[in-house]
């Protein structure tokens, strides 16, 4: 008996941790699905090339939302423009209606006429119980001066549309190339920190050993610990400003915020970039102020046309029927035709000042799009002179910033050998080395601006989405 009890419990106990093995190996194979696909998935990101700044302004001119949906006013404008034109063509309605009558209504005859030659007037009932009609009705308009003002002005509407699309194109396209030379200065500034922070750490090393043999005081070693410590500080800070930017340039393009986009390390030369040709008229902000003067205009001349006849013409087909009987509705005996066609025409006379009021609150919105135009005007011309002034002595500064910095790290080097071999004190190292790093940070700033400067001058210029793209 004690040995079938055993028996069972060793059962029960194999049986238990088959069971947990089977769990295991489920868990184990999830978890390894799982990794396989994080593998895959990140080496597919590894494999994509770098992204040129041209690329990404194609990327995000073809998948930004916003764009997108800026688009689709162009298509707006054209149906409304079908609409306008749909005017001119014939309107046919279909009608259907029965009335039932609560009380007949009733006329005064002569008495005479009823047999009742004693009385001048008597009351006699005129009409049925129910009327039943039902039609069709063809009209069409002839002639309407302001709807072909605006039909002819067509055009113009659609050209507007197109503007304004061209106009978040180039803001796009601005902001695309913002973002992309942001995303490179972090870069440039997480590189350069990282040399700092490895320079540091070389020079802890050497301390390391003098502090050691005696030779280094404490609080100098210390001193390099700190300096270590802020390097690695500022190289965090630097990383978490370029995820947050890179976010923000996959939003642009239209990919999700955490994709891995890597852009090309390699750019124009910034000592290379010539500021364009000045082009101001070509900018499509002040072309969309042409235009929507333009448009007022046509508004004007439309508000005059309504003072003019409107001429159309109308046929009307109708079966009627009137019986005091539901049950002979459909009695041919109670049903006729009627139909008739003709021309009317409507002049206006007197319509409240309403459109008078009208046509002159367009004329002082007029004015205002004449002196913003203007102000614009002055404005374009401004933004080129300070932007192409900028950008030449953001050149300068690239010249010096970049011969500083080969003079920085000639001064480094130098001392950091002289410190090696216990010429140089600590401090003047560690104040070469803040040397270097701040001219790597205003070479880097000085690569950047010239860069923003360029881009600026193109902005100013109009040519965002011409010469700008295309020497890209």
């Amino acid at each position: 008996m004690k040995r079938i009890v055993r028996g069972i419990s060793i059962g029960i106990i194999l049986e238990n941790k088959i069971k947990q093995m089977r769990k295991t190996a489920k868990w184990v194979t999830a978890a390894m699905s799982t990794i396989l696909v994080y593998t895959a998935s990140a080496q597919q990101r590894q494999q994509q090339p770098p992204l040129t700044l041209k690329a990404a302004i194609r990327q995000a001119l073809g998948s930004n939302r916003t764009l997108r949906a800026d688009s689709l006013g162009i298509a707006a404008t054209g149906w409304q423009n079908k609409e306008l034109a749909g005017a001119f063509l014939p309107q046919v309605n279909y009608s259907s209606n029965i009335g039932y009558n609560l009380a007949i209504a009733k006329q005064m005859v002569p008495g005479a006429m009823v047999n009742q030659p004693s009385k001048e007037l008597v009351p006699v009932q005129f009409g049925t119980s129910y009327n039943m009609r039902t039609g069709v009705e063809v009209d069409q308009l002839i002639y309407r001066k302001d709807l072909s003002v605006k039909i002819k002005a067509a055009g113009l509407y659609s050209n507007i549309a197109t503007t304004r699309y061209n106009l978040s194109r180039e803001e796009l396209v601005y902001q695309v190339a913002g973002a992309y030379y942001g995303l490179q200065s972090s870069n440039e500034m997480v590189e350069s920190t990282l040399r700092d922070y490895r320079n540091i750490d070389e020079v802890l090393q050497v301390a390391k050993a003098q502090y050691e043999s005696g030779t280094l005081k404490k609080i100098d070693y210390q001193t390099l610990q700190i300096n270590l410590a802020n390097k690695q500080s500022q190289l965090d800070q630097y990383r978490t400003q370029y995820s947050e930017q890179l976010a923000y340039f996959n939003y642009l393009l239209g990919l999700p915020a955490d994709a891995a986009t890597a852009l090309d390390s390699t750019s124009s030369n910034p000592n290379t970039l010539e500021p364009p040709t000045a082009e101001t008229l070509n900018r499509f902000d002040i072309h969309l102020y042409r235009q929507m003067i333009q448009s007022k205009l046509v508004d004007l001349k439309s508000t005059d046309a309504e003072r003019l006849p409107v001429v159309s013409s109308y046929f009307r087909y109708n079966v009627q029927s009137n019986f005091n009987q539901l049950p002979k509705a459909f009695d041919g005996d109670y049903r006729y035709n009627a139909s008739d066609i003709g021309v009317t025409v409507s002049v206006p006379l007197f319509d409240g000042n309403r459109r008078k009021s009208r046509r002159r609150a367009t004329s002082v919105e007029l004015d205002q799009l004449l002196l913003k135009h203007m102000q614009l005007q002055d404005q374009a011309q401004m933004e080129l002179v300070r932007t192409s002034q900028t950008f030449r002595n953001n050149k300068q500064q690239l010249s010096i910033t970049k011969d500083n910095l080969e003079l920085a790290e000639k001064v480094f080097g130098s001392r950091k050998a002289l410190y090696t071999q216990g010429v140089t004190t600590l401090i003047e190292l560690l104040d070469a080395e803040r040397e270097l790093s701040q001219a790597r940070t205003n070479y880097t700033q000085a690569v950047i601006n010239v860069q923003k400067g360029w881009m600026d001058v193109h902005k100013a210029n109009g040519t965002l989405l011409t010469n700008f793209i295309n020497t890209l």
